[in-house]
């Protein structure tokens, strides 16, 4: 074989690979993911969509590099067949029926250990960058991510189907059965949806057959679920997620999960704690799986009816996501707060609660193989995200380094204090907490004072302003104030994230004309009409029209609705992004009506 039939075969071979992967990745992605996305809602793996178009650009992207490389590799064994040195034979005949089929099982056998033992190898720090960064790109997978690797991952993909042809007699017929099963099982394994029957992890012989929330479960929690095919390596060697089957269960009982009309979940209190002083965690047990897959730092909101009168309250979520089957909140009491004290002084275990699906724009998702060095600065009850935070991070980002500043009054006022001084002990090396008091003489183990920008600038000259980034989350003088000193610092915009994020306001203005609003809230319509020069939300809260809200100030979000119709100005605006706001996206307690109807909608 010349140079050029070499690589005319190599195009010919590269375009049939490509239409192989586009006959299975295309038809099940635009089926699921496009025309039939609202349909098989009800089998979706994940609650929370985390795909977006980014992902699906780099899974085509490195997809057609993979499929290059697997053209390669097969052109090479293919001329060396030519020339004899495999032991690929045709005819059926030559070595009979029965081994056909036996050979079948051993090459799905051994691919499939294969794939376990060097998936694993290629989880570990050392290798992990290298090789397997780039399939992990998704964590909410797509039939478009089965083959998206790095060119030295898809070497290591193919190889056994270079290898077993010189070690084992295989007719074609099996070649091709091997490839039509590995390719089917790696897009289902993808597929981001459970095609696999209630009850498939539970059957005695289907059980060691993955189905499509096996791997899923890996993209999304990174250690553990290693196999592809059959899962006794998983089962045998320790390495499967404890939760599989539960988790697979679920996704056929969320039919059964009741929601009220207004779309809101009932979840039933497990237990209450005391966390400090005026904070306490409220806990919920078996939990719908929406709960968890939530992203560390976001909140929900809980439905208060006191004497008839109906709240709508937000609170950061305290637990670590995709760890534990039940759900933390964890309040901190305000004085005069209606709703947090009527909790603290009224809720017992066993009542219910009904709550909003997680949701909110201040979040982390880790990544395995990242080597960041977070400062955490929390103020107060500002800890609560937060925690959620850190405590992902030391469970999935085992090489990224964290430092908390934490600021209270006193040390009683501390929440989660024996935690993290219990983090503090078990990872050393990953995590060091600097706690602030500021009414406390001689605290013990602390910084008598506030977070100041002497602070900042130790944290900026001893580990550089490059290699930091910054996550904020306590009261808004307190953030507000170390944000300008991170700025002044020489820390960029895109390395400072908090609750309170500034990030564009829409206008400014001062003045507004009565108008009807139609406003749908949790599914129900309510009527109301505003008051000139009051906003959207004060008008409707002085109506008893239950609009979800929090600081009203334009800075946390709480009350953000989308306008359908009608025009409205905002006085403040340090959440909405552009896109929010060219979606129609306003928030209501800045809001003040321009036209004479207005009709907005939860987000």
């Amino acid at each position: 074989m010349n140079v050029t039939t070499f690589f005319e075969n190599i195009i010919a071979m590269y375009g049939e690979n490509l239409l192989w992967y586009a006959g299975f990745a295309f038809p099940f992605f635009f089926i699921f993911w496009i025309v039939g996305k609202k349909y098989f809602k009800k089998i979706r793996i994940q609650e929370t969509e985390r795909a977006n178009l980014h992902h699906f650009k780099h899974d085509l992207g490195f997809s057609a590099s993979t499929f290059l490389i697997f053209a390669i590799m097969d052109v090479c064994l293919l001329y060396l067949e030519s020339k004899g040195y495999t032991q690929l034979y045709f005819d059926i005949t030559d070595y009979g029926y029965l081994w056909l089929g036996v050979s079948f099982f051993i090459v799905l056998f051994v691919d499939d250990m294969f794939f376990y033992w060097s998936h694993r190898a290629m989880h570990l720090p050392r290798f992990y960058k290298f090789f397997h960064k780039v399939h992990h790109e998704s964590t909410d997978p797509s039939p478009l991510t089965a083959f998206a690797f790095h060119p030295s991952e898809a070497v290591i993909e193919q190889l056994m189907h270079v290898v077993l042809p010189f070690l084992l007699p295989l007719n074609f017929g099996v070649m091709l059965a091997w490839q039509i099963f590995s390719m089917s099982n790696n897009v289902l394994a993808h597929l981001g949806y459970e095609i696999y029957p209630k009850g498939w992890v539970k059957f005695p012989l289907l059980q060691f057959k993955t189905a499509s929330t096996h791997h899923n479960m890996h993209h999304q929690l990174f250690n553990g679920n290693y196999a592809l095919y059959f899962t006794w390596w998983d089962k045998w060697m320790g390495t499967e997620f404890k939760d599989y089957e539960t988790r697979h269960e679920q996704i056929f009982e969320r039919k059964n999960i009741k929601k009220s009309n207004e779309g809101l979940y009932s979840l039933t209190v497990s237990a209450i704690r005391q966390e400090a002083n005026d904070a306490f965690a409220i806990e919920f047990s078996n939990v719908p799986s929406v709960f968890r897959d939530f992203s560390a730092g976001q909140h929900l909101t809980i439905k208060v009816t006191i004497k008839g009168e109906t709240l709508y309250r937000t609170f950061s979520i305290s637990s670590i996501p995709n760890s534990y089957n039940f759900l933390t909140l964890t309040i901190k009491k305000i004085k005069g707060g209606k709703a947090t004290n009527y909790l603290a002084e009224n809720l017992k275990v066993g009542d219910t609660l009904e709550v909003t699906a997680p949701s909110g724009q201040f979040y982390l998702n880790p990544e395995p193989a990242n080597q960041k060095h977070y400062v955490m600065i929390a103020g107060g009850s500002g800890i609560t995200p937060i925690y959620s935070m850190i405590g992902t991070i030391l469970k999935f980002e085992p090489k990224s380094k964290i430092t908390l500043l934490y600021a209270n009054r006193t040390s009683r006022s501390i929440i989660f204090k024996e935690k993290l001084e219990q983090w503090t002990k078990e990872f050393p090396a990953q995590i060091e907490v600097k706690h602030f008091l500021s009414e406390e003489e001689n605290p013990q183990n602390a910084i008598k004072g506030y977070i100041t920008r002497i602070s900042l600038e130790e944290m900026v000259n001893a580990y550089g302003k490059n290699t930091l980034e910054f996550y904020l989350c306590g009261p808004e003088i307190m953030t507000n104030k170390l944000i300008e000193d991170l700025q002044y610092l020489g820390i960029s915009k895109e390395k400072i994230h908090r609750e309170l994020f500034l990030i564009t306001t829409q206008t400014q203005a001062s003045t507004s004309q009565k108008a009807q609003v139609s406003a749908k809230v949790f599914g129900k319509t309510y009527q109301f009409e505003t008051e000139e020069g009051k906003t959207i939300l004060q008008s409707g809260l002085e109506q008893n029209i239950p609009l979800p809200f929090s600081c009203q100030s334009g800075l946390c979000g709480m009350c953000k609705m989308k306008c359908t119709e009608g025009r409205v100005t905002m006085q403040n605006n340090q959440v909405l992004s552009v896109p929010d706001i060219k979606a129609g996206y306003i928030l209501t307690c800045q809001a003040l009506s321009q036209t004479e109807k207005i009709s907005i909608q939860n987000s």
